[in-house]
Protein backbone atom coordinates (compact mmCIF):
# COMPACT_ATOMS: atom_id res chain seq x y z
CA UNK A 1 0.00 0.00 0.00
CA UNK A 2 1.42 3.63 -0.97
CA UNK A 3 2.21 6.02 1.72
CA UNK A 4 2.41 8.53 0.15
CA UNK A 5 -0.15 8.28 -3.40
CA UNK A 6 0.49 11.05 -5.47
CA UNK A 7 -1.76 12.53 -8.32
CA UNK A 8 -1.25 11.10 -11.68
CA UNK A 9 0.98 13.38 -14.02
CA UNK A 10 1.37 14.35 -17.45
CA UNK A 11 5.03 14.80 -18.52
CA UNK A 12 5.20 17.49 -20.71
CA UNK A 13 9.20 17.24 -21.58
CA UNK A 14 13.02 17.74 -20.15
CA UNK A 15 14.72 20.22 -19.16
CA UNK A 16 18.38 20.56 -19.19
CA UNK A 17 18.81 16.74 -19.37
CA UNK A 18 18.11 16.64 -15.80
CA UNK A 19 14.49 17.09 -14.83
CA UNK A 20 11.64 16.53 -16.02
CA UNK A 21 8.30 19.02 -16.38
CA UNK A 22 5.32 17.33 -15.87
CA UNK A 23 1.55 18.67 -15.23
CA UNK A 24 -0.63 17.42 -12.23
CA UNK A 25 -4.03 18.03 -10.86
CA UNK A 26 -2.48 20.81 -8.56
CA UNK A 27 -0.02 22.36 -10.38
CA UNK A 28 3.49 22.08 -12.32
CA UNK A 29 6.05 19.45 -11.42
CA UNK A 30 10.04 19.23 -11.80
CA UNK A 31 11.02 15.74 -11.43
CA UNK A 32 14.95 15.34 -10.59
CA UNK A 33 15.34 12.67 -13.08
CA UNK A 34 18.60 10.78 -11.37
CA UNK A 35 16.87 11.06 -7.96
CA UNK A 36 13.84 9.80 -9.32
CA UNK A 37 15.40 6.99 -10.47
CA UNK A 38 17.15 5.99 -7.72
CA UNK A 39 14.02 5.68 -5.73
CA UNK A 40 12.26 3.80 -8.14
CA UNK A 41 15.50 1.58 -8.34
CA UNK A 42 15.41 1.30 -4.81
CA UNK A 43 12.02 0.53 -3.93
CA UNK A 44 12.30 -2.50 -6.18
CA UNK A 45 15.87 -3.79 -5.06
CA UNK A 46 14.52 -3.79 -1.14
CA UNK A 47 11.77 -5.90 -2.06
CA UNK A 48 13.03 -8.33 -4.50
CA UNK A 49 15.80 -8.76 -1.06
CA UNK A 50 12.64 -8.99 0.94
CA UNK A 51 11.55 -11.74 -0.50
CA UNK A 52 14.78 -13.52 -1.65
CA UNK A 53 14.50 -13.25 -5.84
CA UNK A 54 16.83 -10.28 -6.63
CA UNK A 55 17.38 -10.20 -10.26
CA UNK A 56 21.27 -10.92 -11.44
CA UNK A 57 22.66 -10.62 -14.94
CA UNK A 58 25.10 -13.38 -15.65
CA UNK A 59 28.30 -12.18 -17.29
CA UNK A 60 29.52 -13.83 -20.35
CA UNK A 61 32.84 -13.99 -19.38
CA UNK A 62 33.72 -13.83 -15.93
CA UNK A 63 36.12 -10.55 -14.68
CA UNK A 64 38.61 -10.97 -12.30
CA UNK A 65 38.36 -8.57 -9.72
CA UNK A 66 40.88 -7.65 -7.03
CA UNK A 67 39.72 -5.08 -4.27
CA UNK A 68 42.27 -2.13 -3.28
CA UNK A 69 44.15 -3.76 -0.22
CA UNK A 70 41.76 -1.44 2.37
CA UNK A 71 38.63 -3.09 1.04
CA UNK A 72 40.42 -6.87 0.68
CA UNK A 73 39.08 -7.70 4.01
CA UNK A 74 35.67 -6.15 3.58
CA UNK A 75 34.75 -7.85 0.23
CA UNK A 76 35.81 -11.43 1.97
CA UNK A 77 33.31 -10.18 4.97
CA UNK A 78 30.63 -9.16 2.87
CA UNK A 79 30.62 -12.02 -0.18
CA UNK A 80 27.50 -13.74 1.04
CA UNK A 81 25.23 -10.39 1.15
CA UNK A 82 26.56 -9.20 -1.88
CA UNK A 83 25.68 -12.72 -3.00
CA UNK A 84 22.04 -11.79 -1.61
CA UNK A 85 22.07 -8.37 -3.89
CA UNK A 86 23.16 -10.28 -6.92
CA UNK A 87 26.73 -10.21 -6.95
CA UNK A 88 28.12 -13.74 -7.89
CA UNK A 89 31.39 -13.83 -6.68
CA UNK A 90 33.80 -16.55 -6.41
CA UNK A 91 37.62 -16.42 -4.74
CA UNK A 92 40.21 -16.74 -7.24
CA UNK A 93 43.50 -16.85 -4.99
CA UNK A 94 44.44 -14.67 -2.33
CA UNK A 95 42.12 -11.22 -2.18
CA UNK A 96 41.05 -11.48 -6.28
CA UNK A 97 37.81 -12.78 -6.86
CA UNK A 98 36.02 -13.90 -10.17
CA UNK A 99 32.78 -11.98 -11.11
CA UNK A 100 30.14 -14.09 -12.89
CA UNK A 101 27.02 -11.90 -12.32
CA UNK A 102 25.99 -8.74 -11.06
CA UNK A 103 22.94 -7.51 -9.46
CA UNK A 104 20.44 -6.67 -13.20
CA UNK A 105 20.25 -3.30 -12.26
CA UNK A 106 23.81 -3.13 -13.01
CA UNK A 107 23.79 -3.95 -16.27
CA UNK A 108 24.96 -0.65 -18.21
CA UNK A 109 27.76 -0.32 -15.68
CA UNK A 110 30.74 -1.63 -15.61
CA UNK A 111 31.21 -4.95 -13.16
CA UNK A 112 34.58 -3.94 -11.38
CA UNK A 113 33.89 0.02 -10.64
CA UNK A 114 30.40 -0.77 -9.92
CA UNK A 115 31.78 -3.44 -7.26
CA UNK A 116 34.53 -1.32 -6.28
CA UNK A 117 32.35 1.46 -5.52
CA UNK A 118 30.02 -0.87 -3.30
CA UNK A 119 32.73 -1.72 -1.26
CA UNK A 120 33.71 2.23 -0.79
CA UNK A 121 30.52 2.92 0.42
CA UNK A 122 30.55 0.22 3.23
CA UNK A 123 33.49 1.88 5.05
CA UNK A 124 31.05 5.01 4.88
CA UNK A 125 28.61 4.73 8.42
CA UNK A 126 31.02 2.26 10.21
CA UNK A 127 28.37 1.85 13.04
CA UNK A 128 25.75 0.74 10.91
CA UNK A 129 24.92 -2.96 11.30
CA UNK A 130 23.00 -5.87 9.89
CA UNK A 131 19.68 -4.34 7.66
CA UNK A 132 20.61 -0.99 8.10
CA UNK A 133 24.38 -1.82 6.62
CA UNK A 134 22.10 -3.66 4.17
CA UNK A 135 19.73 -0.73 3.12
CA UNK A 136 23.05 1.26 2.42
CA UNK A 137 24.56 -1.21 0.09
CA UNK A 138 21.03 -1.32 -2.09
CA UNK A 139 21.28 2.60 -1.67
CA UNK A 140 25.01 2.66 -3.15
CA UNK A 141 23.99 -0.05 -5.60
CA UNK A 142 21.04 2.21 -6.79
CA UNK A 143 23.01 5.40 -7.12
CA UNK A 144 25.38 3.87 -9.70
CA UNK A 145 22.67 2.20 -11.40
CA UNK A 146 20.39 4.97 -11.55
CA UNK A 147 20.10 7.31 -14.68
CA UNK A 148 22.45 10.13 -14.20
CA UNK A 149 22.23 14.06 -15.02
CA UNK A 150 22.73 15.27 -18.72
CA UNK A 151 21.50 12.16 -20.02
CA UNK A 152 18.48 12.96 -22.36
CA UNK A 153 15.19 10.29 -22.45
CA UNK A 154 12.44 9.92 -24.75
CA UNK A 155 9.38 11.03 -24.17
CA UNK A 156 8.24 7.53 -23.44
CA UNK A 157 11.44 6.73 -20.80
CA UNK A 158 9.67 9.72 -18.87
CA UNK A 159 6.62 8.87 -19.23
CA UNK A 160 7.38 5.37 -17.72
CA UNK A 161 9.86 6.74 -15.41
CA UNK A 162 7.16 9.23 -13.64
CA UNK A 163 4.84 5.88 -13.65
CA UNK A 164 6.94 3.93 -11.55
CA UNK A 165 7.50 6.87 -9.00
CA UNK A 166 3.97 7.27 -8.88
CA UNK A 167 3.82 3.57 -7.50
CA UNK A 168 6.22 4.17 -5.08
CA UNK A 169 6.13 4.19 -1.40
CA UNK A 170 8.04 6.75 -0.93
CA UNK A 171 8.20 8.97 -3.78
CA UNK A 172 9.31 12.37 -3.25
CA UNK A 173 12.63 11.34 -1.92
CA UNK A 174 15.51 9.72 -3.01
CA UNK A 175 17.04 7.06 -0.74
CA UNK A 176 19.62 9.50 0.64
CA UNK A 177 16.82 11.86 1.70
CA UNK A 178 17.18 14.04 -1.33
CA UNK A 179 13.95 15.38 -2.97
CA UNK A 180 12.87 13.86 -6.16
CA UNK A 181 10.42 16.77 -7.36
CA UNK A 182 9.25 19.97 -7.03
CA UNK A 183 5.93 21.56 -7.40
CA UNK A 184 4.68 24.91 -8.40
CA UNK A 185 1.16 25.45 -7.55
CA UNK A 186 -0.96 26.41 -9.49
CA UNK A 187 -1.46 29.48 -7.14
CA UNK A 188 2.22 30.27 -7.45
CA UNK A 189 1.98 30.23 -11.31
CA UNK A 190 -1.18 32.75 -11.01
CA UNK A 191 0.83 34.49 -8.24
CA UNK A 192 3.77 34.73 -10.83
CA UNK A 193 1.73 35.64 -13.71
CA UNK A 194 -0.04 38.83 -11.51
CA UNK A 195 -3.28 36.74 -12.20
CA UNK A 196 -4.60 37.63 -8.65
Amino acid sequence: MRSEALPMRRVVGQLGAMYFVAEGPDGLYLIDQHAAHERILYEKLMAEQTHHQVASQSLLDPITFTPMSQYAGLLAEYAATLGELGFVLEPFGGTTYLVRAIPSVLHRTDPTQALQEVLEGLTQDEDLVGGEREARLVRVICKRAAIKGGQVLSLIEMRELVRQLEGCSSPRTCPHGRPTMVLLSASQLEKFFNRR
